[in-house]
Order: structure tokens, then sequence, then C-alpha cells
């Protein structure tokens, strides 16, 4: 005779094939259920599920994977239609909500369900590695849609610029190993020999104390989030390929040498840091002498022309924006920057000198033009990006992504910001004759 346990077991599980309409090999439902629930997305769906399987459901609403599906509704969903007696699909809901988005923390009971109904130790195991391959793959997929997405979101269909390659995780870690790489080369030309501190986003080297190095890390990671916050960069997309690579030193000549060496550029005496655009890659090259501000301000400068760079493609804005907006994110980001004081008195007095900013918005650095007698560029672009995100601050994002999908940036400004190149100088000479700062909402 058979033991009582068994044969409730097995009645349990005739009564759930007969309630479910489910035989071993077609889990159809007898009746559809009404159902609704949530997707990773964000979006919902509802409507009758009719028929399931150990991948997914299907019903009235289409077909969704259960990896698709945040983990409480993954649960709630699967435990409506399994066989509560049956180990094995207790052991795969334990792997299902191990992988899946928020249900972590409900696999423990799952398994430990499966465990009470005789499954092995080493089948809970394995599911425990299947599960975590799969949160992998899912978490893989989810960044690459995000940066698909912000592709999409820039790139109209009549786009002319090349969107940068989306890597998977595999591309993206011989990226960032290829970065360090080519990071530890440039530094051996000057006989640095130092393990990176490293970030989401950067990989900081140099000789300056490795504290410091950390610190300046977590400022630019902050710094990365503003930037992509006001350029609506999806959440958690690393705009850079594998990582940006922070060359930071003491000293000037120390950093000339490697300009000179690893980039094959001649430095100023006059240059504090620089930003290297090699292909999809990004190096920042700084020394930073007895002037944090300057430093700090410098660093966070040349940092956003590589996040700007990096954005979607490589189109780049006219030379007034892609410097008016690097010192903005600097005066913005370090706090009592010196970018202000710098720039703000000159622009004003441009301005209040009557001049025409429309000859500062067309210089280039093509034609040699860029950046004006005194550097004059900088001051103006600065100011015009000052009062343009002060008024407008998405319409200005609308237009960094026209002009990064390949817009002409005059056209794409009244396309998009709403105001002619010839406007917005009106514009800013209005406004900045009789007011020292831009309109503060």
């Amino acid at each position: 005779m058979l033991p009582l346990d068994r044969i409730l077991r097995a009645a349990a599980a005739i009564v759930a094939c007969v309630l479910l309409g489910a035989a071993a090999d077609d889990r159809t439902l007898a009746r559809p259920l009404e159902v609704r629930g949530k997707l990773v997305s964000g979006a919902t769906f509802s409507g009758q599920l009719r028929r399931w399987d150990d991948d997914g459901i299907e019903g009235s609403f289409g077909r969704h994977a259960w990896l698709d599906l945040v983990g409480p509704d993954v649960r709630r969903l699967y435990m409506q239609v399994m066989d509560k007696s049956d180990a094995s699909q207790w052991l795969r809901l334990g792997e299902l909500l191990a992988s899946s988005n928020g249900g972590e923390r409900f696999a423990a009971e799952a398994f430990g369900q499966a465990r009470r109904r005789g499954t092995p130790d080493a089948d809970i195991d394995a599911a425990r590695t299947r599960a975590g391959g799969a949160a992998a793959a899912r978490e893989e997929r989810g960044r690459m849609e995000r940066e698909r997405r912000l592709q999409d979101a820039v790139l109209p269909d009549d786009a002319t610029a090349t969107p940068w390659p989306v890597l998977s995780d595999a591309q993206r870690a011989d990226a960032v190993q290829a970065m360090k790489a080519e990071a530890a080369e440039a530094l051996s030309t000057v006989g640095i020999t130092c393990e990176p501190v490293e970030t989401d986003r950067f990989l900081l080297y140099g000789d300056l104390p490795r504290a410091e190095l950390e610190r300046w890390g977590r400022d630019l990671d902050t710094m990365y989030a503003r930037v992509a916050d006001l350029l609506a960069v999806p959440k958690g997309v690393n705009l850079f390929w594998g990582k940006a690579v922070i060359l930071a030193f003491r000293r000037q000549d120390t950093f000339q040498v490697v300009e000179a060496a690893a980039f094959r550029h001649k430095a100023p005496a006059s240059l504090r840091g620089v930003c290297h655009q090699r292909g999809p890659q990004v190096f920042i090259s700084i020394w930073k002498g007895n002037d944090e501000l300057e430093f700090a301000s410098t660093l966070v400068h040349e940092t956003t022309h590589g996040v700007v760079h990096r954005y979607a493609t490589a189109a780049r804005l006219p030379e007034w924006a892609n410097e008016g907006f690097a010192e903005w994110v600097a005066r913005a980001c370090v706090p009592r920057s010196p970018v202000d004081a710098n720039r703000r008195p000159q622009g004003l007095a441009f301005f209040r000198a009557g001049s025409d900013a429309t000859k500062v918005m067309a210089m280039d650095g093509k034609s040699g033009t860029w950046p004006g007698d005194n550097a004059i560029g900088y001051s103006v672009g600065y100011l015009l990006v000052d009062l343009m995100i002060a008024e407008r601050p998405k319409q200005f994002a609308a237009w960094v992504k026209a002009v990064k999908g390949g817009k002409d940036w005059s056209a794409a400004l009244g396309e998009e910001f709403g105001m002619t190149p010839a406007a917005l100088a009106q514009a800013a000479s209005s406004w900045f004759r009789t007011n020292d700062g831009p309109p503060r909402r």
C-alpha cells in the first residue's frame, strides 16, 4: 500500500489538473483566468490568461515571458496556475524569482517548498546558478535597450549622424580592459605605475594621492549624473566606451611629457587640461598645481566634453555651445568655481558694448576663428548657454539632441529652441545689458 502522504499528493495533483485543465505536456487552462500584471519595462497588461508553461504566459494580451514580468507578479500569477504539490514547479518558480526583477526576496520561500517536497540540494543549487546567469542576461538586455531608446530619441528617421554602437556586456568589459591598457602605456612614458581608482564610469590614474583620486571619482560621478539628467539620458546608462580615463598629475611638466608622448600633442604653457577623443574613446589629461578650484573646474569642463562626445553620436555642437556648456557644468558642479568670475565680466562687457553675438556663434576651430580676440568666445558662449538653460532647459536639451542627430545647429535652434541665432543673440543682448545674471526660476 502507498504511504498516505504520497496518496494525498497524487490526489492533489489530479485535482489541480482537473481544475486547471492542464495535462503534463499541455498547461492550457480549462477556464481562462482574468489577470493583470506589470512588465519590467513599466508597461502593464490585463486580459484572459489561457495557457502557461515554464517560460511564460499566453492569453488575450498576447504572450509574455515570465522574466518580462516584475518579480511580485511572477510569484502571484505563477502560484495561481501551478500545481502546488509539484516539487519541480516550486523549483522552477524559485529559479524564476531568483532571476527576476524584484523577485529575489521570494525565491528562498519557493526553493524551501521544493526542498520539502524532496528536491535535492544539488538541484536547487543548479537552479540558483541558472538564475544568476539569467539575471545577468536580463540586466544586459535592459541596459542595451535603454541605450537603444536613447539613440532612438536622439536620432530622427532622417538623421545623418551615425550612432555609437551599443556594446554587449562582454564587449564593454573588453573596452574597459583596452582603456586600462592604453592608460598604463601612457603612464609608462613618465615612469608611473599604479592601479586605477575605478567608479561606474571612470578610471582615474596619476601621481596624486589615491584618496584624492577617489574623491575626484565621486565628484565626476555626481557631475555625470547632473549632465545626464539635463540631457534626459535614461537612468543607469553609461555613455562611455567602456569607461573614461582620467590621467591626473601633480606637475605641469609630467602632464606635458604625457601629452607629447602618448597623445602627440604639444601642450601650450597655458593649458591646464584637455579631453582627447580617439574615436569612441575618451581620455582626460590634466595637471593640478597649487590651485585646486581651477583644477576641479578644468577637470569637470574637459570631462563634460567627453560626455557630450559620447552622447548618442560623434556629431559636435558649435564651438560656442560646446565650450559654453562645459563652462556652465563646471560652474554648476564645482562649489566656489572661478568660472563665473572669469567669464561673466568679459561677457557682460561684450553685450553692454553693443557687440553682435552672432559673429561669435559663427566662429569655429576649422576656420581658425575660434575663440576670437581675447578668447571672447568662451565668455559669450558661457552666457548664451547660461541664459538658454535658465529660460528653457527642456528646449536646450532638445536642441542638443537635434544637433547630435545631425541637424544643422542654426536650423535646429529655431526648430527646437524656438529662436534663430539672431533672435537668441538679441535676447541675450537685451537681457545682459541690464542684468548681471540670468533669470532664476
